[in-house]
């Protein structure tokens, strides 16, 4: 393999694998932000806090 053909076929294959795997990536890491966030809501919504928010500043 000559380096024109090597360096083709790595262009070729950063051009073609690299957005699938950042696709790959941001698709795993939303359903598992999604799964903390709703673990979190619904432990929020079975134990009722006995503490009221803090008032927000004016």
């Amino acid at each position: 393999m000559t380096p024109e053909e090597f360096f083709m076929y790595l262009i070729i294959a950063l051009v073609i694998i690299a957005p699938i795997g950042a696709r790959l990536y941001r698709r795993l890491t939303l359903n598992r932000t999604t799964q903390m966030l709703r673990e979190q809501l619904h432990s929020s919504h079975s134990k009722p806090s006995s503490t009221t928010p803090p008032e927000l500043p004016r």
